[in-house]
């Protein structure tokens, strides 16, 4: 398995705009990644940044009361520094190579 071609959801341009989106931050960002491989295939994953997270945490503890304020749950997360393809390239492949990837992604 080798890595093809690597998608964060937030750099796909919005077609109904006609333009690209505002610049991205990729050091606070919850966002799906998809990955396309060598042999055709698609895989998806949700990755936060641990910023992002402990925003997200906080905005939850306000938001809610008892004892749903005592945790936060998000179904396949990966959690990370940065989003940006630089840092998830090395990342993913490392995944692939100990056998993680297909724990961590769904195949679209």
């Amino acid at each position: 398995m080798r890595i093809r071609k690597i998608y964060v959801a937030e750099d796909i341009p919005d077609k109904d705009l006609g333009k690209d989106k505002k610049k991205i931050d990729y050091k606070l960002l919850n966002t799906d990644v998809i990955v396309n491989l060598d042999d055709g295939n698609a895989y998806r994953a949700n990755f936060i940044t641990l910023e992002k997270l402990i925003k997200e945490l906080k905005n939850h503890r306000g938001a809610v009361g008892g004892q749903a304020k005592k945790y936060f749950w998000s179904r396949s997360m990966v959690i990370v520094n940065d989003v940006g393809k630089k840092e998830l390239e090395p990342l993913i492949e490392y995944m692939i190579a100990e056998g993680d990837f297909q724990m961590i992604f769904e195949k679209l």
